[in-house]
């Protein structure tokens, strides 16, 4: 018995030790890219409707390399003179330009119509200023989804270069939740925590093992079935 306890212990103490390893870096891993690294954040308004309801919860990506049109947006709004982050649409990065003129039915992307299936209505244009814009290097030109109701790069050309924003201002870009790294990412924190539990609970078990084999090995009187005291 206390042999075989002692052994049987060992196993599972070392068992114990691999699955508090894999859980922890499980847990790691899945809670700061899922979590950290991905949050879930809330965007006030109804600006980028019908894309994001009024005041939702949005997750963005805060590692993102690269911009593209087209890229819902956090960034920091200090460009504008306001101290907060927003969120907006890229509409068009440096080099490109982008126009409106009153009576066009889109806007204009390097002298091309610019199609929009994700603005509010079918109206890309709604409440629009004319505006004629070469994007400078290094910077964005974002518009909300609702036209109609978006304080955006339109209407900002007093506080910014032609209303833009730099891309070093822009924090992260929005993740669907159904995005397959996001969810495997959490999914991983979620195993991971498992992975800790059972480790913690092998570990317990392998505790208990070992002291009822080394309390049956110094009294050889509790070799039976009765276990020692305190067992």
């Amino acid at each position: 018995m206390g042999m075989q306890g002692r052994v049987a212990g060992r196993r599972l103490g070392v068992t114990a030790v691999a699955l508090l390893v894999l859980g922890a870096l499980l847990g790691c891993v899945g809670g700061l890219g899922g979590y950290f690294f991905m949050p879930t954040k809330f965007v006030p308004g109804g600006h980028m409707r019908p894309t994001l309801a009024t005041e939702s919860s949005v997750t963005f990506n805060l590692l993102t390399i690269k911009v593209n049109r087209g890229d819902v947006v956090l960034f920091d709004a200090a460009a504008w003179g306001e101290q907060h982050q927003s969120v907006e649409r890229v509409v068009a990065v440096g080099g490109d330009h982008i126009s409106y003129t009153p009576g066009d039915r889109t806007l204009t992307l390097n002298g091309q119509p610019l199609d929009e299936p994700y603005v509010l209505n079918g109206d890309p244009v709604a409440g629009s200023p004319a505006f004629d814009v070469r994007v400078p290097r290094g910077r964005l030109f974002v518009l909300g989804d609702n036209r109609g109701n978006s304080a955006d790069s339109r209407f900002r050309f007093e506080f910014s270069q032609s209303g833009t924003v730099p891309l070093s201002d822009v924090n992260g870009t929005m993740v669907d939740e159904g995005d397959p790294l996001l969810v495997g990412l959490r999914s991983g924190a979620l195993v991971g925590v498992a992975v800790l539990c059972a480790g913690a609970l092998l570990g317990a078990v392998s505790l208990r093992l070992r002291r009822r084999a080394a309390a049956t090995a110094v009294h050889p009187a509790y070799a039976g079935l009765v276990p020692p005291p305190g067992a």
